[in-house]
């Protein structure tokens, strides 16, 4: 370094925090963050950090420095890491055996007017019924009639008594045989996680509809968020992290329940859902462990599902690695926060 000018060593130091910082980014799915909660906010960061750290490397090599080998190693470790990002953009395929699965958070069917717009529900049940799936897990969903207009022979709805409780469904055009609901802590979390084992054909599956735990910002966390306001900008930012530490700690014990449940599955798991966190979490990696991502197999471009944030990705289908999966799909309708995922799945077990 001693031939470096005083500009550049100040460039170098820089650069060599954020290469700490990435690398702390790729431990982050593997640290519980009920241990050490910061950890979970690099991880959040890993695609800032990693196209900072490029341009690092564009620098070093321009200046014909050495120091571009240590940005070149750090990189080629975050390399697996895109694929959760951006998607592989193949080409669609046909099969007339498989299966179409659509997961959407309906946000409550917009019951309390957050978009200021008619008809809503109507709208989702629209758009639900054109794309006609085979399989439909919906989240944060409130319907005191139970959308009998979905006009779908099976479904679950957990629990049915529970009619005036925010909950989760699964519609299915195949038989339910069996239907569940997980406990965390021991408590009656209707909007957390539901099963459902279904027969398809001659074969069964375990349908997990997932929604963990929400940070639960406001309109004024948003707001922040895309314009920052410098005069209380200590108060936003600090009210934002206090949320997110308590978030990523119980999401933290609810995958924890959840995973040891499907370790329990008698049939191939497909796991489907909110998860209110990004592809580099704990959240995340706990539940997918060997599980596929749908979206690393057939997505198109950068993923996205939550419509405040630009490109982020909480909403998952995931599958049994002897399943396979193509023909992901981001929808664009603004219905509700989050936009709807959808997938084939050919489903043959071993």
């Amino acid at each position: 370094m001693s031939n470096l000018s005083f500009l550049n060593k100040i460039i170098y130091w820089i650069n060599s925090v954020f290469l700490l910082l990435l690398i702390l980014s790729y431990l982050s799915p593997f640290i519980n963050p009920s241990i050490f909660w910061p950890i979970s906010f690099i991880g959040l960061l890993f695609p800032f950090l990693f196209l900072i750290n490029c341009l690092f490397l564009i620098y070093w090599l321009f200046k014909y420095k050495k120091q571009v080998f240590g940005n070149i190693i750090v990189l080629l470790f975050g390399l697996k890491y895109i694929s959760v990002f951006v998607g592989p953009s193949p080409k669609e395929i046909t099969n007339q055996d498989s299966i179409m699965i659509l997961s959407y958070n309906v946000r409550l069917f917009n019951y309390y007017k957050w978009i200021k717009k008619d008809n809503i529900k109507e709208k989702i049940v629209e758009f639900i019924k054109k794309e006609n799936a085979d399989i439909i897990c919906l989240q944060e969903y409130y319907n005191q009639n139970q959308m009998n207009t979905l006009q779908y022979k099976y479904k679950h709805i957990g629990p049915d008594d529970k009619k005036n409780s925010w909950h989760m469904a699964i519609y299915s055009k195949y038989p339910q045989i069996k239907k569940g609901y997980i406990t965390i802590d021991g408590k009656e979390k209707y909007n957390t996680c539901i099963y459902s084992d279904i027969v398809v054909n001659s074969d069964t599956i375990r349908i997990y509809n997932i929604h963990l735990v929400s940070n639960w910002f406001n309109h004024n966390d948003y707001s922040f968020i895309e314009n920052p306001n410098k005069t209380d900008i200590k108060k936003s930012i600090r009210g934002i992290i206090n949320k997110m530490k308590n978030s990523y700690k119980i999401r933290s014990q609810e995958v924890k329940i959840i995973k040891k449940h499907m370790a329990s599955s008698p049939y191939p798991n497909i796991v489907v859902g909110d998860f209110n966190d990004t592809p580099l979490s704990y959240a995340y990696n706990t539940i997918k462990n060997e599980l596929k991502d749908s979206f690393s197999i057939s997505g198109k471009g950068i993923g996205k599902s939550f419509i405040k944030i630009p490109g982020l990705r909480i909403d998952y289908i995931l599958h049994d690695k002897t399943l396979n999966s193509f023909n992901y799909k981001q929808y664009n309708d603004k219905l509700s926060d989050h936009f709807p995922i959808s997938c084939e799945i050919e489903i043959t077990n071993p």
